[in-house]
């Protein structure tokens, strides 16, 4: 609202919106518009501005953007709040997989060990076997006749 006042305030304000425009052609032919011609132009037409200010269409104006204002105001809300809570899903939702991965790594991490465990205990289990499995020299008895 301080913004639309301040235009209007500066629009009333601006030289180009006094009492009258003045249209003029220059030496090369460009036309010009301004409130003070330059002396050596020649005036072709005088345009005339009537500043009748309307108060109430002024106030039902303002009021119009007013709740134009106010509605893309809540809009705007309901748009943040809808970013929010979507990046909060996101995030949750990222954090799961950040532990679905980690419990995936864990599991990884313990099927490995298992198996390590159990090929130490089968190459212990070979080295024992193989070594009470080992041949004993056999003593050949001479058996004289």
């Amino acid at each position: 609202m301080r913004k639309a006042m301040l235009f209007l305030f500066l629009l009333s304000c601006n030289p180009a919106f006094s009492d009258s425009i003045q249209k003029w052609t220059d030496a090369s032919g460009q036309i010009h518009y301004g409130d003070t011609p330059p002396s050596t132009a020649s005036i072709q037409q005088r345009i005339e501005i009537h500043s009748n200010f309307d108060e109430s269409a002024y106030e039902a104006a303002m009021k119009r953007n007013s709740a134009l204002y106010e509605e893309v105001r809540q809009i705007e809300k309901r748009e943040k709040y809808q970013a929010r809570t979507a990046e909060k899903r996101l995030d949750d939702y990222l954090k799961s997989l950040d532990r679905k991965n980690r419990e995936l790594e864990r599991s990884k991490a313990k099927k490995h060990r298992s198996r390590e465990r159990e090929r130490n205990r089968v190459s212990i289990k070979l080295r024992r076997s193989k070594s009470s499995r080992a041949p004993t020299e056999k003593k050949k008895s001479l058996k004289i006749y």
